[in-house]
């Protein structure tokens, strides 16, 4: 990273600059699995094509079918595979072992958007390969996002972006926030979370509803740190990247919530699924199957397995039953802003339950032990949780107070005192107190 925007910081050329950065996300990539190099770049490659030949009926379907497929092949084969045999119960002799590539999530959907983008008349087709490829291959946002849009990214991939030191300091903060949110608070936090998910019945029922909730913050920190990692990278080298989250957990109700969490996903599904469903615009009954139809494929975006789809499906039936209450009963009954942000919040967290479980025996062993008290079950009060949940409850009540978005991020000036002394308190926490462990990224899974 620290190589890349010191050689492009010095390059005049938007061309030269946009090779430079394209041989470093390939390069990137290739050092995960090289192998799976070639996909990347053909997904690309269909992409610009698509984009080049979109008002041809059969270059726009095949373009958008090869990410849907390498995606489909590469992440859900097996698992249709595996539930067909168990359906049938068939000896499951034959079970593929597919490499999931990594990012192929979140490339496949950058890929098809940049399409629909173009026949849509909202950008117009790009006429290099290499725009189209570094878009879909850039390396802060290929491992877990953020998905932008492709009218939000190209046209700054194609302007001159001087080098800045301010764009510098700023990214240097989003980057050490992220490490701060990632390192210290999710890894930490996930060791008491990791215990209590593989073996829940051993411990007491205050101890898994402490790692309960503790997932949650787990979650939003892992995530969101990544997010505003990525987002610090882009800004280093001149880019602005979509903003990801938006304190989730301060959401009034569900749909708020996800106005609020993976942003760039929730607003990527509501413009190329929903909307493509038809919306709101078909009546009450259809909006509701457009509601469950778009979060059942974001349960399965995220995961092939049940659980994942069962997720998807509790998120769809909270939504619409918030849709239905609210045409009924809004203008009827108004509660404290705080009990919706409580009953959100414990709504979100159950559901978290069946996205972190291993398998539905383990969802059904975390909800028994949730409910079910043991007397001589292990306590462990684990004060990192602790800590991380106080610091998820301070953001959402300093975040509260303020009326805008942009004060809601801890940019500081360098160049002042306080400004340099957090800076380097924030590194001397990064670096003392950062988990040590093997824990990668939650969302690079996906």
């Amino acid at each position: 990273m620290i190589v890349v925007v010191a050689i492009i910081s010095k390059i005049k050329s938007v061309d030269v600059r946009n090779y430079i950065l394209l041989c470093a996300s390939w390069i990137f990539y290739a050092c995960w699995d090289w192998r799976l190099l070639g996909l990347l770049i053909f997904i690309s490659l269909a992409a610009y094509l698509g984009g080049k030949y979109v008002y041809n009926k059969w270059a726009k379907i095949i373009s958008i079918s090869i990410p849907l497929l390498s995606l489909c092949i590469c992440k859900y084969l097996g698992f249709f595979v595996d539930t067909f045999c168990n359906l049938l119960s068939i000896e499951d002799n034959f079970s593929l072992h597919i490499i999931l590539p990594l990012g192929i999530s979140f490339y496949s959907f950058l890929a098809i958007s940049y399409v629909l983008d173009v026949h849509k008349k909202k950008i117009a087709a790009e006429k290099e390969f290499a725009i189209v490829a570094l878009y879909v291959s850039f390396f802060p946002t290929i491992v877990s996002g953020p998905i932008t849009k492709a009218r939000d990214l190209l046209m700054q991939f194609k302007a001159v972006q001087p080098f800045n030191w301010h764009d510098i300091e700023i990214g240097a903060q989003f980057f050490i926030l992220g490490c701060l949110k990632k390192f210290v608070l999710a890894d930490n936090m996930g060791v008491l979370v990791d215990e209590v998910y593989k073996t829940p019945l051993v411990f007491d029922s205050a101890t898994v509803w402490l790692a309960v909730i503790s997932y949650s913050f787990q979650l939003y920190f892992d995530f969101s740190g990544y997010s505003d990692m990525a987002i610090g990278c882009g800004r280093m080298m001149g880019f602005k990247l979509a903003e990801n989250f938006n304190v989730p957990y301060i959401a009034k109700n569900i749909s708020d919530f996800w106005k609020r969490w993976h942003i760039s996903l929730s607003s990527w599904l509501q413009e190329y699924l929903y909307f493509a469903l038809g919306g709101s615009r078909c009546g009450k009954l259809q909006t509701y199957r457009n509601l469950m139809a778009t979060m059942l494929l974001c349960g399965l975006w995220h995961g092939a397995a049940w659980n994942f789809v069962l997720w998807g499906c509790l998120h769809g039936l909270l939504v619409c039953g918030y849709h239905f209450l609210r045409d009924i009963a809004e203008e009827k009954f108004r509660l404290p802003v705080i009990f919706n942000v409580l009953v959100t919040f414990f709504l979100v967290t159950m559901c978290w339950i069946f996205f972190r479980g291993s398998d539905l025996h383990n969802i059904e062993q975390i909800l028994y032990r949730l409910f079910i008290y043991e007397e001589h079950a292990v306590n462990h009060m684990y004060v990192w949780s602790w800590l991380g949940i106080i610091v998820g409850i301070v953001m959402g009540m300093w975040t509260i107070m303020l009326d805008k978005w942009q004060a809601k991020r801890p940019v500081v000036e360098v160049q002042t005192a306080m400004g340099f002394f957090i800076i380097c308190m924030s590194i001397y926490f990064l670096f003392g107190l950062m988990y040590t462990g093997n824990n990668p990224f939650v969302y690079a899974a996906f």
